[in-house]
Protein backbone atom coordinates (compact mmCIF):
# COMPACT_ATOMS: atom_id res chain seq x y z
CA UNK A 1 0.00 0.00 0.00
CA UNK A 2 1.42 3.26 -1.18
CA UNK A 3 0.50 6.94 1.07
CA UNK A 4 -1.83 9.03 -0.09
CA UNK A 5 0.84 11.55 -0.98
CA UNK A 6 2.59 9.04 -3.40
CA UNK A 7 -0.75 7.96 -4.76
CA UNK A 8 -2.20 11.54 -5.44
CA UNK A 9 0.80 12.17 -7.37
CA UNK A 10 0.61 8.92 -9.27
CA UNK A 11 -2.97 9.82 -10.65
CA UNK A 12 -2.06 13.48 -11.20
CA UNK A 13 0.63 12.58 -13.38
CA UNK A 14 -1.66 9.86 -15.31
CA UNK A 15 -4.48 12.44 -15.41
CA UNK A 16 -2.17 14.91 -17.50
CA UNK A 17 -0.95 12.69 -19.38
CA UNK A 18 -4.04 11.79 -20.89
CA UNK A 19 -5.02 11.85 -24.53
CA UNK A 20 -7.37 15.08 -25.00
CA UNK A 21 -9.71 12.90 -27.31
CA UNK A 22 -10.04 10.40 -25.23
CA UNK A 23 -10.84 13.05 -22.14
CA UNK A 24 -13.26 14.66 -24.27
CA UNK A 25 -15.37 11.47 -24.90
CA UNK A 26 -14.83 10.38 -21.65
CA UNK A 27 -16.39 13.82 -19.81
CA UNK A 28 -19.44 13.80 -22.26
CA UNK A 29 -19.92 10.24 -21.76
CA UNK A 30 -19.60 10.96 -17.52
CA UNK A 31 -21.90 14.73 -17.63
CA UNK A 32 -24.76 12.57 -19.80
CA UNK A 33 -24.79 9.78 -17.01
CA UNK A 34 -24.54 12.05 -14.03
CA UNK A 35 -28.02 13.71 -15.92
CA UNK A 36 -29.55 11.03 -15.96
CA UNK A 37 -29.18 10.13 -11.76
CA UNK A 38 -32.59 10.80 -10.00
CA UNK A 39 -30.93 12.77 -7.73
CA UNK A 40 -29.67 15.48 -10.40
CA UNK A 41 -33.05 15.41 -12.00
CA UNK A 42 -34.36 16.38 -8.67
CA UNK A 43 -31.68 18.92 -7.56
CA UNK A 44 -32.70 22.71 -6.96
CA UNK A 45 -29.39 23.52 -5.75
CA UNK A 46 -25.86 21.38 -7.09
CA UNK A 47 -22.35 22.20 -5.65
CA UNK A 48 -19.68 21.92 -7.80
CA UNK A 49 -15.96 22.59 -7.89
CA UNK A 50 -14.47 25.15 -10.68
CA UNK A 51 -12.37 22.21 -12.34
CA UNK A 52 -8.98 22.80 -12.64
CA UNK A 53 -6.60 21.85 -15.93
CA UNK A 54 -6.45 18.45 -15.14
CA UNK A 55 -9.74 17.92 -13.66
CA UNK A 56 -12.90 16.60 -15.09
CA UNK A 57 -14.10 19.86 -16.89
CA UNK A 58 -17.22 21.01 -15.20
CA UNK A 59 -17.54 24.28 -17.19
CA UNK A 60 -19.98 22.55 -19.10
CA UNK A 61 -22.05 20.60 -16.01
CA UNK A 62 -22.38 24.47 -14.51
CA UNK A 63 -23.53 25.58 -17.81
CA UNK A 64 -26.03 22.21 -18.27
CA UNK A 65 -27.76 22.77 -14.50
CA UNK A 66 -28.03 26.58 -14.85
CA UNK A 67 -29.86 26.13 -18.66
CA UNK A 68 -32.41 24.26 -16.72
CA UNK A 69 -32.62 26.39 -13.59
CA UNK A 70 -31.27 24.74 -11.31
CA UNK A 71 -28.37 27.04 -9.06
CA UNK A 72 -24.90 26.36 -8.72
CA UNK A 73 -22.75 27.11 -5.68
CA UNK A 74 -19.18 26.87 -5.56
CA UNK A 75 -16.50 26.84 -3.11
CA UNK A 76 -14.42 29.27 -1.72
CA UNK A 77 -11.81 28.55 0.83
CA UNK A 78 -11.84 29.88 4.48
CA UNK A 79 -9.18 30.04 7.59
CA UNK A 80 -7.88 26.55 8.81
CA UNK A 81 -8.88 24.37 5.82
CA UNK A 82 -12.54 25.11 5.94
CA UNK A 83 -14.77 26.36 3.02
CA UNK A 84 -18.01 27.59 1.87
CA UNK A 85 -20.05 27.33 -1.07
CA UNK A 86 -21.49 30.47 -2.99
CA UNK A 87 -24.15 30.81 -5.63
CA UNK A 88 -22.51 31.32 -8.86
CA UNK A 89 -24.46 33.81 -10.86
CA UNK A 90 -23.71 36.13 -14.33
CA UNK A 91 -21.82 38.92 -12.57
CA UNK A 92 -19.80 36.65 -9.89
CA UNK A 93 -16.15 37.74 -9.85
CA UNK A 94 -13.55 35.55 -9.15
CA UNK A 95 -9.95 35.66 -7.55
CA UNK A 96 -7.11 32.93 -7.90
CA UNK A 97 -6.26 31.12 -4.73
CA UNK A 98 -2.84 30.23 -4.10
CA UNK A 99 -3.71 26.19 -5.18
CA UNK A 100 -4.27 28.22 -9.03
CA UNK A 101 -7.98 27.56 -8.21
CA UNK A 102 -10.58 30.21 -8.76
CA UNK A 103 -13.02 31.25 -6.78
CA UNK A 104 -15.93 33.82 -6.16
CA UNK A 105 -14.56 36.58 -3.97
CA UNK A 106 -18.72 37.49 -2.60
CA UNK A 107 -22.14 36.25 -3.29
CA UNK A 108 -24.44 34.83 -1.75
CA UNK A 109 -23.32 31.43 0.91
CA UNK A 110 -25.83 28.78 1.02
CA UNK A 111 -25.31 26.20 3.92
CA UNK A 112 -24.77 22.28 3.53
CA UNK A 113 -28.82 22.33 4.53
CA UNK A 114 -29.21 23.85 1.36
CA UNK A 115 -27.51 22.03 -1.29
CA UNK A 116 -29.77 19.30 -2.47
CA UNK A 117 -26.44 17.31 -4.37
CA UNK A 118 -22.62 17.39 -4.17
CA UNK A 119 -20.15 16.49 -7.46
CA UNK A 120 -17.13 16.36 -5.31
CA UNK A 121 -13.96 16.58 -7.04
CA UNK A 122 -10.69 14.10 -6.14
CA UNK A 123 -7.69 12.90 -7.75
CA UNK A 124 -8.66 8.90 -7.93
CA UNK A 125 -12.05 6.84 -6.51
CA UNK A 126 -12.61 3.09 -5.53
CA UNK A 127 -15.85 1.96 -7.05
CA UNK A 128 -16.99 1.37 -3.39
CA UNK A 129 -16.99 4.90 -3.00
CA UNK A 130 -13.58 6.00 -1.62
CA UNK A 131 -11.69 9.20 -2.60
CA UNK A 132 -8.61 10.62 -2.47
CA UNK A 133 -8.86 14.17 -2.54
CA UNK A 134 -6.08 16.44 -3.22
CA UNK A 135 -4.79 17.15 0.38
CA UNK A 136 -6.27 19.48 2.10
CA UNK A 137 -9.29 18.28 3.93
CA UNK A 138 -11.71 21.06 3.02
CA UNK A 139 -13.71 18.62 1.00
CA UNK A 140 -13.83 16.01 3.96
CA UNK A 141 -14.35 18.90 6.46
CA UNK A 142 -16.99 20.47 4.73
CA UNK A 143 -18.35 17.14 3.74
CA UNK A 144 -18.80 16.04 7.58
CA UNK A 145 -21.82 18.36 8.03
CA UNK A 146 -23.27 17.51 4.86
CA UNK A 147 -26.45 14.88 4.89
CA UNK A 148 -26.97 14.88 0.79
CA UNK A 149 -26.04 13.01 -1.91
CA UNK A 150 -22.47 12.92 -2.82
CA UNK A 151 -21.13 12.21 -6.29
CA UNK A 152 -17.99 11.84 -7.68
CA UNK A 153 -17.30 11.89 -11.89
CA UNK A 154 -14.48 9.40 -12.36
CA UNK A 155 -12.42 9.03 -15.70
CA UNK A 156 -11.32 5.59 -16.65
CA UNK A 157 -7.82 7.04 -15.35
CA UNK A 158 -9.12 7.43 -11.79
CA UNK A 159 -10.93 4.18 -10.94
CA UNK A 160 -8.64 2.78 -8.32
CA UNK A 161 -8.28 -0.72 -6.82
CA UNK A 162 -9.73 -0.73 -3.32
CA UNK A 163 -7.37 -0.42 -0.64
CA UNK A 164 -4.60 1.05 -3.26
CA UNK A 165 -4.16 3.72 -0.76
CA UNK A 166 -5.17 3.79 3.50
CA UNK A 167 -8.31 5.64 4.42
CA UNK A 168 -8.30 7.92 7.41
CA UNK A 169 -11.45 7.80 9.99
CA UNK A 170 -12.15 11.58 8.56
CA UNK A 171 -11.99 10.35 4.58
CA UNK A 172 -15.89 11.00 3.88
CA UNK A 173 -16.59 8.03 1.30
CA UNK A 174 -18.73 8.60 -1.69
CA UNK A 175 -22.53 7.84 -2.51
CA UNK A 176 -21.87 7.14 -5.86
CA UNK A 177 -18.93 6.98 -7.98
CA UNK A 178 -20.17 7.90 -11.80
CA UNK A 179 -18.13 6.19 -14.10
CA UNK A 180 -17.62 4.29 -17.29
CA UNK A 181 -17.10 0.69 -16.35
CA UNK A 182 -21.12 0.37 -15.09
CA UNK A 183 -19.97 -1.23 -12.17
CA UNK A 184 -22.22 -1.73 -8.87
CA UNK A 185 -22.64 1.85 -7.27
CA UNK A 186 -24.80 1.93 -3.98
Amino acid sequence: MYSKKEMRKAYIARLQQLDLNTRLKEEQALASRLYDQPEWFGAKVIGITLSQSFEINTAPIILHARHKGQTVVVPRTLPERKMELVVLTESTEFSETQFGVLEPVKGEVLGPDDIDLMVVPGVAFTLSGNRLGFGGGYYDRYLSNYDGPKFAMALNTQIAEENEWPTDTFDIPMDKVINLQDAINK
